[in-house]
Protein backbone atom coordinates (compact mmCIF):
# COMPACT_ATOMS: atom_id res chain seq x y z
CA UNK A 1 0.00 0.00 0.00
CA UNK A 2 1.61 3.40 -1.26
CA UNK A 3 1.57 6.45 0.96
CA UNK A 4 0.54 9.76 -0.39
CA UNK A 5 2.78 12.26 0.48
CA UNK A 6 2.29 15.86 1.89
CA UNK A 7 3.62 18.88 0.22
CA UNK A 8 6.02 19.44 3.15
CA UNK A 9 7.40 15.96 2.95
CA UNK A 10 8.22 16.18 -0.51
CA UNK A 11 9.48 19.58 0.30
CA UNK A 12 11.45 18.07 3.14
CA UNK A 13 12.15 15.07 1.03
CA UNK A 14 14.22 17.48 -1.83
CA UNK A 15 15.82 19.31 0.57
CA UNK A 16 17.61 16.11 2.15
CA UNK A 17 18.80 15.06 -1.37
CA UNK A 18 20.08 18.56 -1.80
CA UNK A 19 22.30 18.27 1.29
CA UNK A 20 25.66 15.93 0.98
CA UNK A 21 26.13 16.87 4.80
CA UNK A 22 25.38 13.51 6.12
CA UNK A 23 27.22 11.89 2.73
CA UNK A 24 30.05 13.64 3.66
CA UNK A 25 30.64 12.99 7.27
CA UNK A 26 30.16 9.46 6.55
CA UNK A 27 32.96 9.98 4.32
CA UNK A 28 35.23 11.44 6.83
CA UNK A 29 34.72 8.84 9.32
CA UNK A 30 35.13 6.03 6.95
CA UNK A 31 38.38 8.16 5.96
CA UNK A 32 39.26 8.61 9.85
CA UNK A 33 39.38 5.09 10.82
CA UNK A 34 42.18 4.86 8.25
CA UNK A 35 44.06 8.10 8.75
CA UNK A 36 43.30 8.65 12.25
CA UNK A 37 43.23 12.31 13.35
CA UNK A 38 43.18 14.21 10.10
CA UNK A 39 39.78 13.61 8.92
CA UNK A 40 38.54 13.73 12.44
CA UNK A 41 39.58 17.21 12.45
CA UNK A 42 37.76 17.56 9.21
CA UNK A 43 34.52 16.28 10.34
CA UNK A 44 34.56 19.11 13.16
CA UNK A 45 35.60 21.47 10.69
CA UNK A 46 32.22 20.61 8.67
CA UNK A 47 30.27 20.61 12.10
CA UNK A 48 31.15 24.07 11.99
CA UNK A 49 30.63 25.04 8.72
CA UNK A 50 27.31 23.38 7.67
CA UNK A 51 25.52 22.10 10.85
CA UNK A 52 23.27 24.87 10.80
CA UNK A 53 21.95 24.72 7.50
CA UNK A 54 22.09 21.04 7.39
CA UNK A 55 18.89 18.74 7.37
CA UNK A 56 17.69 17.02 10.41
CA UNK A 57 18.88 13.69 8.88
CA UNK A 58 22.42 15.15 8.23
CA UNK A 59 22.75 16.86 11.18
CA UNK A 60 22.31 13.51 12.86
CA UNK A 61 24.62 11.56 10.52
CA UNK A 62 26.91 14.44 11.51
CA UNK A 63 26.39 14.10 15.35
CA UNK A 64 26.65 10.19 15.12
CA UNK A 65 30.29 10.12 13.14
CA UNK A 66 31.80 12.49 15.47
CA UNK A 67 31.04 10.68 18.37
CA UNK A 68 32.05 7.56 16.62
CA UNK A 69 35.00 9.50 15.05
CA UNK A 70 36.15 10.27 18.66
CA UNK A 71 35.45 7.01 19.77
CA UNK A 72 37.79 5.99 17.76
CA UNK A 73 40.44 8.61 17.41
CA UNK A 74 40.54 8.52 21.18
CA UNK A 75 41.51 4.61 20.86
CA UNK A 76 44.61 5.29 18.99
CA UNK A 77 45.65 7.90 21.12
CA UNK A 78 45.42 5.29 24.23
CA UNK A 79 47.18 2.76 22.38
CA UNK A 80 50.00 5.02 21.85
CA UNK A 81 50.40 5.79 24.62
CA UNK A 82 50.26 2.11 26.04
CA UNK A 83 52.88 1.74 23.67
CA UNK A 84 55.00 4.46 24.34
CA UNK A 85 54.71 3.85 28.48
CA UNK A 86 55.37 0.38 27.73
CA UNK A 87 58.11 -1.41 25.22
CA UNK A 88 57.81 1.00 22.52
CA UNK A 89 57.05 0.92 18.69
CA UNK A 90 59.41 -1.93 18.13
CA UNK A 91 58.27 -4.30 19.69
CA UNK A 92 55.86 -7.34 20.04
CA UNK A 93 53.36 -5.53 22.03
CA UNK A 94 53.19 -2.57 19.66
CA UNK A 95 52.74 -4.77 16.49
CA UNK A 96 49.81 -6.98 18.42
CA UNK A 97 47.80 -3.91 19.30
CA UNK A 98 48.14 -2.48 16.36
CA UNK A 99 47.17 -5.61 14.96
CA UNK A 100 44.27 -5.78 17.37
CA UNK A 101 43.55 -2.02 16.17
CA UNK A 102 43.39 -3.36 12.99
CA UNK A 103 41.87 -6.18 12.98
CA UNK A 104 39.04 -5.54 15.36
CA UNK A 105 38.15 -2.04 15.80
CA UNK A 106 38.85 -0.56 12.13
CA UNK A 107 36.25 -3.15 10.51
CA UNK A 108 33.60 -2.97 13.42
CA UNK A 109 33.48 0.98 13.02
CA UNK A 110 34.03 0.60 9.16
CA UNK A 111 30.98 -1.60 8.69
CA UNK A 112 29.07 0.81 10.57
CA UNK A 113 30.24 3.25 8.45
CA UNK A 114 29.32 1.96 5.28
CA UNK A 115 26.07 1.26 6.15
CA UNK A 116 25.71 4.39 7.16
CA UNK A 117 27.43 6.15 4.17
CA UNK A 118 24.98 3.98 1.73
CA UNK A 119 21.63 5.75 4.28
CA UNK A 120 23.32 9.06 3.57
CA UNK A 121 23.62 8.89 0.22
CA UNK A 122 19.98 7.77 -0.15
CA UNK A 123 18.88 10.60 2.05
CA UNK A 124 17.88 8.03 4.86
CA UNK A 125 18.32 7.86 8.16
CA UNK A 126 20.76 5.64 10.05
CA UNK A 127 21.58 4.98 13.49
CA UNK A 128 24.83 3.58 14.75
CA UNK A 129 24.73 0.87 17.29
CA UNK A 130 24.90 1.61 20.81
CA UNK A 131 26.66 5.06 19.65
CA UNK A 132 23.34 6.05 18.34
CA UNK A 133 21.27 5.31 21.46
CA UNK A 134 22.98 8.45 23.24
CA UNK A 135 21.93 10.65 20.20
CA UNK A 136 19.16 12.49 19.71
CA UNK A 137 16.99 11.41 16.95
CA UNK A 138 16.13 13.66 13.79
CA UNK A 139 12.99 15.58 14.05
CA UNK A 140 11.40 14.82 10.59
Amino acid sequence: MSKILTDQEVETAKLQIDDHTGTVAEAFFIANLLFVGIFYVFLWGLYFLAYKNATPISKHHLKQTLVAGGITTLIVILLNIIILLTTGYASATALILAEAYLMLIVPLFMIVGILGFTKAVQGLDFTFPLIGKFISKPNS
